[in-house]
């Protein structure tokens, strides 16, 4: 079964009829147009239960959803705080190019020779680009920026990434690291 994603918070009431303003988890504001369903996890419960929308919308900065059967501003209140989560298989593709963090954890590292420098266990990002954050083989951590000059082939498929490394880049890793510390 496909895992669950998020999608958005519900984070007020609008209006009185039992609409809740959504905050966006998505980069893609438009796939909250003519939502059907969704499932829906109250902060104090651990369990998504599927709910059926009568109206789903991305108005302005946010998402306006009607869950069925929500009729008042009480009713939609309970709501506050719950996670919009939607099938993995329901997820909007990103642009060629780029990829959704949580596909990239847990990725095997190699170089282009096909060695295995180790797997992906975060990945950082700015304004300018991402870093993976990979555990090497021998347990040191490597940050490896995520661009063209060194990421050479991401594939989703056999979860693997293929990078390109320069002298010291490894080294200057755990310099940065032993700084820290």
């Amino acid at each position: 079964m496909d895992e669950l994603v998020l999608i958005g918070v519900a984070k007020k009431v609008r209006g009185n009829k039992g609409d809740l303003k959504i905050e966006a988890m998505s980069d893609f504001p438009d796939r909250f147009n003519g939502l059907r369903e969704v499932f829906v996890r109250k902060p104090d419960c651990g369990d998504a239960v599927r709910m059926k929308l009568e109206k789903s919308e991305f108005v302005k900065n946010y998402a306006v959803m009607k869950l069925k059967g929500v009729d008042s501003y009480d009713d939609a209140a309970s709501y506050l705080g719950s996670e919009i989560l939607v099938h993995e298989s329901e997820r909007v593709a990103p642009p060629e190019g780029t990829y959704f963090v949580d596909s990239l954890i847990g990725m095997n590292v190699v170089n282009t020779v096909g060695e295995k420098l180790g797997n992906v266990v975060n990945v950082l990002s700015n304004l300018k680009q991402s870093i993976l954050l990979i555990s090497s083989v021998d347990g040191k951590e490597i940050n490896i920026p995520f661009v063209d000059a060194f990421v050479k082939k991401v594939d989703e498929t056999s979860k693997e990434i293929t990078v390109e490394l320069i002298d010291g880049l490894i080294e200057d890793s755990d310099r940065k690291r032993e700084r820290m510390h």
